[in-house]
C-alpha cells in the first residue's frame, strides 16, 4: 500500500485518482478493460511521463525557432502578458553558449 499523504500530512495530490481507479475496478467485471482510462491517469499522475515528454517537445521547439517566451495568462486583468525576455538586445541576438563553430582544422 503507497502513502497517500504528502510532505506535512497534506492528502497526496494523485489520491483522487487512486479513489477513481478503486471505485472503478471494483464496481466492474472486466475492469482490465472498462477502467483503462482511470488506470492510465492513475499511472500518469504518479510517473508524468507525458507531463514530461510534451514539457521537452515544447522546449525543443521553442529552441528551434528561436522562441524567447511564452505569454501568460493574468486572471485578474482576463489579457495575456508577455513571460520573461533578454534584459538587453545582445540576449536577443547572442548565440547561447555551446553553439559557437570555430575552424580548428
Amino acid at each position: 500500500m503507497e502513502p497517500f499523504h504528502s510532505v506535512g500530512l497534506a492528502t497526496h495530490p494523485c489520491y483522487t485518482f487512486y479513489q477513481r481507479m478503486q471505485n472503478c475496478v471494483k464496481g466492474e467485471e472486466m475492469s482490465s478493460r472498462m477502467c483503462w482510462v482511470e488506470i492510465e491517469d492513475w499511472y500518469e499522475c504518479k510517473s508524468r511521463k507525458k507531463h514530461r515528454a510534451f514539457q521537452n517537445f515544447v522546449k525543443s521547439e521553442m529552441g528551434k525557432m528561436e522562441i524567447y517566451s511564452l505569454p501568460t495568462y493574468d486572471h485578474s486583468t482576463d489579457t495575456f502578458k508577455d513571460g520573461a525576455l533578454p534584459r538587453n538586445v545582445d540576449g536577443y541576438f547572442n548565440k547561447p553558449n555551446g553553439t559557437y563553430y570555430t575552424d580548428s582544422q
